[in-house]
């Protein structure tokens, strides 16, 4: 049989259709490898060409890349204002610090620059090789960290430590940022007045609160890059320094009151409290506010200067964020209560206004008066006898007060207690203030009208008593109580004064000038004579309020007065809340202490005492 097989018309069709087939395949594979072969050889060259450009340009090429991005980026902190006493006195300032910061990512790069930063940050600062070997391990790519022993270190620490870099181009990735802390040279003087700097950098409590915006500046920014031929450019936006607060408060007198107080608490017979203020009548400045409240602006939280280490280890966490509070809240502006006697003057300048009394008005005193269904006795359980309006406040009779305030009715009562200032808010440029509990006009029936009228069953704070006795010994005007005299810019020019503002009259000149008078005979020879001090005109009145509830028998006792008696130039009010003693109802406690207080102090203010014994 044939092998050959019988070619058809069908499969010679096919075998052409095959053959086009084949040789299509053969092409594409040449193109293929010829393509490989240039793509190649492209590579070869582009690879060439990078190296040639690099070996030849690269220099250039990176210079123009870098000049093209940020180097640093800093913020350059502003400059606290300072916080003066009106002697130019400095009571708090911000210090120029430094914080160490470290760039780890700068010192992975060389073993050998790392090994020597490591070593002379270690030796020059004290702080363990380890933590630091834990900051950059812990940031390897961070080209800024902080660590809080190497936070607020002295300048000239510092400048030693600069000498050692320039010295040693080995010490690379450190720098130093320059911040600045609040120090405050008086430690606790007139700590409730400046209050201090919170963990946030703000104000708190006092005038480092209430003038937080002017005491701050603007930070500022330093930009830096390098140009085109690797050299550092810098932009720097100046930070703007924050204005200074200049006091109305005499820091001298303001450490003599808290001295004396101090020694009250410790060497006398102690209180509750005691609380001293100082103003001038004339402009409302407070020269002085002082409580037995007190701690070191340095350390707001260490509370050694009030209680013992066993008092407070033996309080809760809660009870000492309560001591803490009060230890740094204002009593003086801060705490209401009800002043007793020292309000007296107020119902008599309103009585005098209303044309209800006059000085030749007489008031019987048996020891106690019959208002409504109760019996309201007076400090003498066994009458003053027939007394006139001078007497009735020489001898502080409440029977005769009570008379007085009876001649009003409720609305005129109601009227002059707000104009005087109680029941509001002073509007003292200080934090925390608060406005006390008056009653209302609806409130005022027979035997609240009788108890208010010598200073019980309405709560009032310490700045509002002591601006309003102001203006009704300065001939009737009431000025804004203020603690800020003026504001200076960094060059220390003044850009602000605190005018003198007076809010209203409250009293007439004439009923001004009868109660100074009458004040005055009130330290000369009535209630208050404890208070005299030897060569001064002082006028005043005490006053022996009984604190609810009145089972427990306990007083806040007080003097108010003025120098010299004729034309005050300078009030004083003292409070002595709960004497540590069994028999408190003694303002002597308080007439006594201000004769201590005034003795030393009115000398600083330009007071001397008179050739007349």
């Amino acid at each position: 049989m044939s092998t050959n097989t019988r070619t058809t018309p069908y499969t010679r069709r096919r075998m052409r259709r095959r053959r086009p087939v084949k040789l299509f395949t053969r092409a594409m594979r040449v193109w293929l490898f010829v393509f490989f072969c240039v793509f190649i050889l492209i590579f070869v060259w582009l690879g060439y060409r990078i190296y040639k450009i690099n070996r030849n340009d690269g220099d250039r090429y990176r210079k123009q890349a870098l000049s093209q991005q940020a180097y640093t980026n800093t913020i350059l902190n502003y400059q606290r204002g300072t916080i003066k006493d009106r002697n130019d006195t400095t009571m708090a300032v911000s210090i120029r610090k430094y914080d160490l910061v470290l760039e780890p990512r700068t010192l992975r790069t060389d073993e050998e620059d790392y090994a020597e930063t490591l070593n002379a940050i270690s030796g020059h600062f004290g702080v363990d090789r380890e933590l630091l070997e834990k900051a950059v391990a812990d940031n390897p790519d961070s080209m800024y960290v902080h660590l809080d022993p190497l936070r607020n270190l002295d300048s000239d620490v510092v400048e030693s430590f600069q000498e050692k870099m320039s010295e040693n181009k080995n010490i690379q990735g450190v720098w130093f940022e320059e911040t600045f802390k609040r120090n405050y040279p008086m430690k606790n003087v007139a700590c409730n007045i400046i209050g201090f700097m919170s963990s946030e950098n703000q104000g708190t409590y006092g005038v480092e609160q209430s003038y937080n915006d002017v005491l701050c500046g603007v930070t500022g920014r330093e930009y830096g890059y390098f140009d085109s031929d690797m050299k550092l450019q810098r932009t720097i936006k100046e930070a703007k320094d924050g204005d200074s607060v200049i006091l109305t408060i005499d820091a001298n007198i303001q450490q003599i009151i808290e001295q004396e107080i101090q020694n009250f608490q410790k060497n006398d017979v102690g209180a509750n409290r005691v609380a001293v203020m100082l103003m001038n009548p004339r402009n409302g400045e407070v020269l002085a506010m002082a409580t037995d409240s007190t701690f070191d602006l340095n350390e707001p939280e260490n509370m050694n200067y009030m209680y013992t280490q066993e008092e407070q280890d033996a309080m809760t966490d809660e009870e000492k964020n309560e001591c803490q509070s009060i230890m740094w809240s204002n009593f003086c502006i801060g705490s209401a209560y009800e002043p007793g006697s020292t309000y007296k003057p107020f119902t008599v300048a309103a009585a005098l206004d209303e044309n209800l009394v006059n000085d030749n008005s007489t008031f019987v005193c048996t020891g106690v008066k019959k208002v409504a269904d109760r019996e309201i006795h007076c400090s003498n359980r066994s009458g003053h006898g027939t007394l006139d309006l001078r007497h009735s406040l020489m001898e502080s009779c409440n029977s005769a007060l009570m008379e007085i305030g009876g001649r009003m009715d409720r609305a005129q009562f109601s009227k002059y207690n707000r104009l005087y200032g109680f029941g509001q808010k002073t509007g003292i440029d200080l934090p925390g203030e608060a406005s006390g509990l008056i009653h209302s006009e609806e409130e005022l029936n027979p035997v609240e009208l009788a108890t208010s009228s010598f200073g019980q069953t309405q709560t009032m704070t310490m700045v509002q008593m002591l601006s309003g006795f102001c203006s009704l010994v300065n001939g009737g005007n009431y000025y804004q109580p203020h603690v800020v005299k003026e504001i200076q810019n960094s060059e220390g020019e003044v850009v602000e004064s605190v005018n003198p503002v007076v809010v209203k009259k409250t009293t007439t000149e004439d009923t001004s000038r009868k109660l100074r008078s009458y004040l005055k005979s009130t330290v000369e020879e009535g209630t208050a004579s404890p208070a005299k001090v030897k060569g001064y005109s002082i006028g005043g009145k005490t006053g022996t309020a009984e604190k609810r509830p009145v089972s427990e028998k306990n007083y806040l006792v007080s003097f108010i007065g003025c120098v010299p008696a004729e034309d005050p130039e300078v009030a004083v009010y003292v409070i002595i809340d709960e004497p540590h003693v069994k028999d408190q109802a003694h303002s002597t406690y308080a007439t006594k202490f201000a004769h201590k207080i005034m003795k030393r102090v009115l000398p600083f203010l330009g007071q001397y005492p008179s050739k007349e014994s």
